[in-house]
């Protein structure tokens, strides 16, 4: 039992510990950005561009990821992903419609929808900025979804949690065609 409470004790003390150093972090961050501010209104001012443009001129060819169908290893879509966003398109030939179960209720309503909420939660508690949650949009043509696009997805857990999401979502839905 002294155990327990000992991992217990050190536990809480961890945690406070842990939230301290996250807040002196954001501290940090924030100066940073009051700092980059400084930097580009000077560039500018000097008729420059602001580095974060230069940056973004140069910016890298996204990484193209092909999702498998998980029975058989069929290629049936297409990821590209930058460093904030991942677009997944549906191979040519494969006709998938939103109202396709599940699609709606799991990808789009469990998966994307519980990852913004649980970002929203961060950006009231000031733990990330409002613009950092996760956006998820979708593109038909004729019914048909020709791209699910997710800005946001701020790591790698979470862009594997979506590639391999859509990769099962959209095997299911061709089981049912």
């Amino acid at each position: 039992m002294a155990t327990q409470d000992t991992d217990v004790k050190r536990a809480a003390e961890t945690k406070l510990w842990l939230e301290g150093r996250i807040s002196q972090l954001q501290e940090e961050v924030e100066r940073l950005k009051e700092a980059l501010a400084y930097v580009d209104a000077n560039l500018r001012a000097e008729t420059f561009k602001p580095a974060i443009e230069m940056m973004a001129a140069a910016a890298p060819a996204p990484e193209v990821r092909e999702l498998k169908r998980d029975k058989g290893g069929q290629v049936i879509a297409t990821a590209s992903i930058t460093s904030d966003s991942v677009t997944v398109e549906p191979k040519e030939g494969i006709e998938l419609k939103q109202a396709t179960s599940p699609f709606r209720s799991f990808l789009m309503g469990k998966i994307l929808q519980g990852m913004k909420e649980k970002d929203d939660e961060l950006a009231k508690a000031g733990k990330i900025q409002k613009a950092d949650v996760i956006r998820f949009d979708v593109e038909e043509d004729g019914g048909a979804i020709t791209k699910v696009v997710v800005e946001n997805y701020r790591d790698k857990a979470r862009l594997n949690e979506i590639l391999s999401t859509v990769s099962w979502t959209f095997s299911r839905m061709l089981e049912k065609q």
